[in-house]
């Protein structure tokens, strides 16, 4: 009989179904020129807002993704080391497959990492990340657009416009739109800002919890989002999903560009 047509590609031997090559090669949407910080922000605001709709992935393989991420157990949690990220999750989150293309669009996903929690009843409670590129003369660090309180506000705004309008009540919404909790920022080691926002929203009439950090590293707004029931975020999983905002870090790759030049031309170089 005729062969059937041929599927996307499988990824290399030894890369994660998760990340794309050497995560960091992955196509990207066309960047939009023009387009003004705060308007860049917006749109990836209302990204950031959306990676509650993931589609249920299957369980990534462990084989698979020895090359490219560790996962290590400690006291704190499960531990992921990529090339240009870490954070550490609640041990009962694990690893799961992430399509490349949203199968009914073909757009690229933004989505690089969906952890899920592998208890029974629980797979709805995720933590992804998502990388989005900034148009050029974009935003170059999330101050750009504000405080952290501010940054938090919008995200709420976005969530709940999702929630009031046609397409978010046909998938639960119910007009009452979502609820700001708290905003803080830090501060690494490389120097990079990082604003986290948590808020509650309703799904399908059931209270949960979102924490959202972000940061902008070589061009690329990085948004962690971790998603739990209200009822069980603050019964056992509050300080697990805070830990693991607070641990997510960039690692950012372009470290001659970002450093700042040495008051002394360059007769010394630096081991970094």
């Amino acid at each position: 009989g005729a062969s059937a047509p041929a599927a996307n590609p499988p990824p290399p031997p030894g890369e994660p179904a998760s990340t794309r090559a050497t995560d960091g090669r992955e196509p990207a949407r066309p960047p939009r020129t023009g387009v003004p910080r705060r308007a860049a922000m917006a749109a990836a605001l209302g990204l950031a807002a959306q990676t509650s709709g993931l589609a249920r992935p299957s369980p990534a393989s462990a084989a698979a993704n020895a090359l490219f991420s560790i996962a290590e157990e400690t006291g704190a949690g499960r531990t992921f080391e990529f090339k240009t990220y870490r954070l550490t999750a609640p041990s009962v989150y694990e690893e799961v497959n992430v399509p490349l293309k949203d199968p009914a669009t073909g757009v690229v996903s933004p989505t690089v990492l969906l952890l899920k929690d592998t208890r029974a009843g629980q797979a709805g409670n995720t933590v992804s990340v998502s990388k989005q590129t900034i148009p050029p003369g974009g935003i170059a660090s999330v101050k750009d657009v504000g405080t952290a309180r501010e940054t938090a506000e919008r995200l709420v705004a976005a969530e709940g416009a999702r929630s009031t309008g046609t397409f978010g009540k046909a998938f639960g919404g119910n007009g009452s739109g979502a609820t700001f909790r708290d905003a803080s920022e830090r501060t690494d080691e490389n120097g990079m800002l990082y604003y986290t926002a948590e808020y509650s929203k309703r799904v399908l009439g059931v209270s949960r919890v979102v924490l959202t950090t972000l940061v902008v590293a070589d061009g690329q707004l990085y948004t962690l989002t971790a998603e739990e029931d209200e009822g069980r975020f603050e019964s056992e999983m509050a300080e697990g999903l805070r830990r693991c905002a607070r641990s997510f870090q960039v690692i950012p790759q372009n470290t001659a560009a970002a450093a700042t030049p040495p008051a002394t031309p360059a007769k010394k170089k630096g081991k970094r």
